[in-house]
């Protein structure tokens, strides 16, 4: 029979190595016309695509050579005569011819197959579906951020491809740490790894150009029977460097005059021990105690990731992966229709509902519904069809139990309702040596132009700007008191047994 091929192919390993790759390549194929044809996207496709299967295809192609190498010295030493490559003998020139077609089409493949790879994990499905467990909590609260369509890599990595190297390095880490189940639940935001935000999100955004104020309203609803909607309109002094040339404005902290670099306790960066402000001349340095915190103490914490120059992520630390607490997430449902704000008491029993500990989110579904049926039963009233499942909704898009993951396990310095936010600095104990502090004047940030119930807010109306007026009268404590020394984000209240049910 005539051999196409040379002799010392023909062996059990370069058989074996020839299937691996004919295998290989035909499920690329196979696998690539499938996805192109679909309607709906698979994370696990693409790894399969671009990572197994060309490996695949790569180990077969290698077995075919180490076959032959393997049949050559078997053969040596039976003292067969060596094989030699003969382009005079038909067998040798079509083996030559299909290397070098083979190895041409590989290379164009392969080519095509590292930007496929390159591509796919760079893509938002990858960073948030591959691991789907460990990394749920951060692609659900990524769907649904402002930054939905921003890709991961564009924040995580950005520009450069030192970065993108170094990213890559720690993702081995990370499959390794998910591989071995050694990973932290929840996982930690380590923002002393992450790039300045000048080289991140300065791309898009321009925090040094002049900002106007601007109008927002803020929804509340109480939690009495009527779920009293109450409003605040305010405007937000944005800010930035104006046509004097002075900054003003919460933008005024990103400056690039002003320099601010402080120190904190803890690792969330929710206790400042010390701020210093460098701008024209010697520095201006607020302390706990009134005097710079000892070098040592300094080295320790810049150790650990505790001392930084603040930029936009210091106030802005979840952009997009944002948790809401209770009472924030059901004030929206209330305000977005989600929920019907004419079912009595449904404020304070959604937020008591969410409150909870639960194991799985199977269980919090089961619980959730329970209560909510049991609560209203003891009122004779119905519970509204598919209220339990918008309750639950809200659970899923902010509660992991898998993770240990909630609005609780990651500060969000925006504001000052539930988290220290800005009252880390502003109104805090800082002060220099000389005992100068830092304002907590409302109207540094935004000015409250009127605020009340929903059917009401129109008399109060003042352009000049109203004190902070309390929905509750706790007898002039907000004047006195940061917001968090009574906001826990759950307002405060317990799950209840149905027996135990009362809204007085």
């Amino acid at each position: 029979m005539k051999k196409s091929f040379p002799s010392t192919s023909y062996n059990p390993i370069s058989a074996l190595g020839a299937g691996l790759a004919l295998f290989g390549f035909a499920a690329i194929v196979i696998l690539y016309v499938l996805d192109a044809l679909s309607h709906e996207t698979n994370p696990y496709l693409g790894i399969f695509i671009f990572m197994i299967f060309p490996g695949i295809l790569v180990a077969g192609l290698l077995l075919i050579p180490v076959g032959m190498l393997w049949e050559k010295r078997r053969r040596k030493k039976g003292k067969s005569e060596p094989v030699v490559i003969d382009l005079g003998k038909p067998q040798h020139r079509n083996a030559l011819a299909v290397f070098v077609a083979g190895s041409s089409v590989f290379l164009l493949l392969t080519t095509i197959g590292l930007y496929g790879t390159y591509e796919y994990s760079e893509s938002v499905e990858f960073c948030g579906e591959v691991c789907h467990t460990v990394m749920e909590p951060e692609a659900v609260a990524h769907a649904n951020s402002p930054h939905a369509k921003v890709k991961c890599v564009t924040c995580h990595i950005g520009p450069g491809a030192g970065w993108y190297v170094k990213s890559k390095v720690d993702g081995a880490r990370q499959v390794i740490a998910v591989l071995r189940d050694s990973y932290s639940r929840p996982i930690e935001t380590p923002i002393e790894h992450l790039r300045p935000a000048r080289e991140v999100c300065e791309q898009c955004h321009w925090p040094e150009k002049y900002f106007s104020s601007k109008a927002e309203v803020w929804n509340y609803f109480l939690g009495d029977e009527e779920n009293t909607h109450w409003q605040i309109w305010v405007t937000m002094h944005i800010g930035g460097v104006g046509a004097n040339g002075e900054a003003s404005g919460s933008h005024w902290h990103i400056d690039p005059r002003n320099h601010l670099v402080y120190v904190a306790a803890d690792h969330d960066r929710t206790e400042i021990e010390q701020l210093t402000w460098y701008r024209d001349g010697d520095p201006v340095v607020y302390s706990l105690t009134g005097k710079p915190l000892p070098d040592s103490v300094v080295a320790e914490r810049r150790l650990k990731g505790q001392v930084r120059e603040m930029d936009c992520m210091d106030c802005h630390n979840r952009p997009a992966h944002h948790y809401n607490a209770p009472m924030e997430a059901v004030g929206q449902a209330l305000a977005a229709g989600v929920l019907d704000p004419d079912l009595p008491w449904i404020k304070r029993r959604a937020v008591a509902a969410l409150s909870q500990p639960y194991a799985s989110k199977e269980g919090a579904r089961d619980s959730i519904s329970h209560y909510l049926e049991s609560a209203y039963a003891v009122d004779g009233t119905p519970l509204p069809e598919g209220t339990d499942e918008a309750v639950f909704g809200i659970y899923e898009k902010n509660f992991f139990p898998a993770m240990n993951v909630s609005w609780e396990h990651y500060p969000d310095h925006r504001s000052h309702l539930n988290f220290p936010g800005c009252f880390r600095c502003h109104g805090s104990d800082l002060r220099t040596e000389t005992g100068r502090t830092i304002s907590a004047d409302c109207n540094t940030c935004h000015t409250i132009l009127a605020q009340g119930p929903v059917d009401e807010i129109g008399n109060s109306l003042d352009r000049a700007g109203l004190p902070f007026r309390h929905p509750i009268d706790i007898g002039g404590a907000e004047t006195r008191l940061p917001c968090t020394d009574c906001h826990l984000g759950n307002g405060g209240v317990y799950l209840p047994r149905p027996a135990e049910i009362s809204d007085e």
